[in-house]
Parts: structure tokens; C-alpha cells; sequence
């Protein structure tokens, strides 16, 4: 019987699924299925072998006028007389009865980890960084089978919970740049760059404007989408808007500008660019910590949002490009995503052993 690997893969940003796909790609001779609510804006990038359960939303809508939502302790989000949160519970369930045996690795909801362990299905969960000591982080870990983190130790703020340390793998670093070829930086007159993410961001036009005019003599390349970008005309500033592989551009720069998210982080390490670090505000305080993490670590630049009306571009991009040139040693491991294929088919070996197929 070949393994059978299903994960569900939380909407917020594209961070989930691009980790989703990594792994994926290494879980070889298995049948790997991704759930999720806003899976069809990436049809583009699933690979075909890949199967998508497409699950309603779960926020309540103007079809939903007695919604209202319960505060739990055990539970993160608990919206009540929402139609599509049960058909989506329903559409889960479903799915890990039609897939059984399977083992569902979650990226990330405490909610999807205790439906799926009530369903009886094994599951592994993906830590983050972030204060998830709270009761229902607490029993989701306790729940699965295995915790992941996709990082090295020391970039992984540890849990007042010994047990939940020693239940985690820690993986190294890896991102969608792992075991490809990298482009060749071009260092003369280089640019700075700046990763615009899709989770919300506090990096817009003014910000960039301010950049564009303490940095006068250096290109700035935009990645993503900024909404006021339209409006600005200043001469050095170039906008590539949404791109599949920014590592192309990113060839022209040393220095990268950008959020705290975990993926971002990897690929900057993966790529080896000097980094500029904006930490946004996410549930648990996720992306401060991990800020924190790297500034304490020698291996970014700490610039809080707050900051970034008085911020000295020219001091920033400087104390960056100063930054050893292996500030990211050990933060990517090489065999990290096989290592973790390695771990999920010894959980499916001891779940459902050979012998008993």
C-alpha cells in the first residue's frame, strides 16, 4: 500500500501552500491530496499529480445574519449559524473518509487538527514562531502525531512546553529556491529590492518613495503589487508586480527589502541576499518574533513599521550591505525537505505498517 498524504493548507498569504508545495514535491511514490479555501488562484503552479478539495470560506457573509461567534478557549475561530462553516466541516470530513487511510499534515488551523483527530485521523502540524503556549495551540499539539518546523532550532522562539519542543522536528530551512539552480549575482552598481507580500503589508508608495529619494543612485525593483504604485514617478523605482520566480530579479540585488513571513525569510537565506527585515503584525505575534530572532541572530536588519516615516534609507541599506557575508550560514539545511519526506513515510510506515496492508 503507497502512502497517502493529504494537507490542508490555511488561505492566509501564499506562504502555505508554496511550503505545501515544497514538500510535496519530495514525497515520492505517494498520493498527495491539498484541501483548501483559495486553492484555484495557484491552479497554475499544482502540479497535475496533486489532487484539490476546494472547501467553502468560513467568514460570515451577508447570507449569514445571525452569525456571531463564540470565544473558546480551546478554540481559535468559532464562528456559530454560518451555513458554509458546516459544509465545509462536512466537505473536510468527507475527504479524510474517502481518502482513508491518510495521513493529513496541517498548515495551519488548531480547528482542522481537532476535526481531523476526531475524524481518527493521524496528523502532523506545522509550527510556527509566534506565542502559541495558549490552550488551543496546546491541543493541537498535543494532538498530532508529529510537529514540524520548518527552520533550524535557533530561529524557532521555543515553547514555554518542554514536551512540545521535544515532540518537534526541526527541519532546517528550506524554500521553493532549494535544490535548483540560483542565478548569478550581478554586482556592479547593484540594485535594492524590495518583496512586497500578499498577506497585507505595511511597505506602499510612500515608503518606497522615501527609498527612491535617499538612494537616489541605486535602482529600487519592486515584487508584488503596490496600490498606489501608479502614482509614482520617481525615476530610479522599476515595478514588476506579480512574478512566479523573483530570483530573476532578485539577481540584480545585494539588498532585499522585505516582511518577516517565514517563507520570505528562507528564500532571502536560500538566495543569500542581505535583508531588511519589516516585521508585520500577524495573529501570535508570528513575524515579531521571528524579527527578533534574526536581529538577535546577526542575520538581518530590524526596521519596525512603525519606524519607516523617520527611517534613515541610506544608514539602513549601508548597516545591510555590512552584514557578514555568511550571516545565513546553517539556517538552510540541504537534505531539510528529505529529511522531512524521510520523517512523514516513517509516521505512515508506523501507522500502517506494510505487514498489515
Amino acid at each position: 500500500m503507497s502512502a497517502n498524504f493529504a494537507f490542508y493548507i490555511h488561505h492566509h498569504g501564499s506562504g502555505h501552500l508554496m511550503r505545501a508545495l515544497s514538500i510535496a514535491s519530495q514525497l515520492k511514490d505517494a498520493r498527495v491530496t491539498f484541501l483548501g479555501s483559495d486553492l484555484t488562484r495557484f491552479a497554475a503552479i499544482i502540479p497535475a499529480t496533486i489532487q484539490c478539495i476546494h472547501l467553502p470560506h468560513d467568514v460570515p457573509g451577508t447570507e449569514d445574519p445571525f452569525a456571531s461567534r463564540m470565544h473558546l478557549g480551546f478554540l481559535h475561530y468559532a464562528p456559530v449559524n454560518v451555513e458554509k462553516v458546516a459544509k465545509r466541516a462536512a466537505v473536510i470530513s468527507a475527504a479524510l473518509h474517502a481518502l482513508f487511510p491518510v495521513i493529513l499534515i496541517v498548515d495551519v488551523s488548531v480547528e482542522v487538527t481537532l476535526l481531523a483527530t476526531l475524524c481518527g485521523t493521524p496528523t502532523v502540524v506545522i509550527r510556527q514562531n509566534g506565542d502559541r503556549d495558549d490552550l488551543a495551540h496546546l491541543h493541537a499539539y498535543e494532538s498530532a502525531q508529529l510537529l514540524i518546523a520548518p527552520s533550524p532550532e535557533e530561529l524557532m522562539n521555543p515553547s514555554p512546553q518542554d514536551w512540545v519542543n521535544q515532540k518537534t522536528f526541526f527541519s532546517g530551512g528550506f524554500s521553493k529556491y532549494s535544490g535548483k539552480e540560483k542565478y548569478a549575482e550581478k554586482t556592479e552598481n547593484p540594485a535594492i529590492g524590495i518583496l512586497v507580500g500578499s498577506g497585507g503589508t505595511s511597505i506602499n508608495g510612500k515608503v518606497i518613495n522615501a527609498l527612491a529619494a535617499q538612494c537616489s543612485e541605486r535602482s529600487i525593483l519592486v515584487i508584488g503589487n503596490v496600490a498606489d504604485h501608479n502614482h509614482m514617478a520617481a525615476h530610479n523605482v522599476i515595478f514588476h508586480g506579480q512574478i512566479n520566480d523573483p530570483a530573476s530579479v532578485l539577481a540584480q540585488c545585494r539588498v532585499v527589502i522585505g516582511n518577516a513571513g517565514h517563507n520570505t525569510v528562507m528564500e532571502m537565506a536560500d538566495l543569500g541576499k542581505k535583508f531588511v527585515c519589516i516585521p508585520e503584525d500577524r495573529p501570535f505575534q508570528e513575524q515579531l518574533r521571528k524579527a527578533e530572532l534574526l536581529d538577535q541572530n546577526g542575520t538581518a536588519v530590524l526596521v519596525q513599521p512603525e519606524e519607516l516615516d523617520q527611517t534613515n534609507w541610506k544608514t539602513v541599506i549601508q548597516k545591510a550591505e555590512n552584514l557578514p557575508d555568511d550571516c545565513w550560514k546553517g539556517v538552510i539545511e540541504d537534505s531539510a525537505l528529505a529529511d522531512v519526506a524521510l520523517r512523514l513515510h516513517e509516521l505512515w510506515d508506523t501507522n500502517f505498517p506494510e505487514r498489515l496492508a
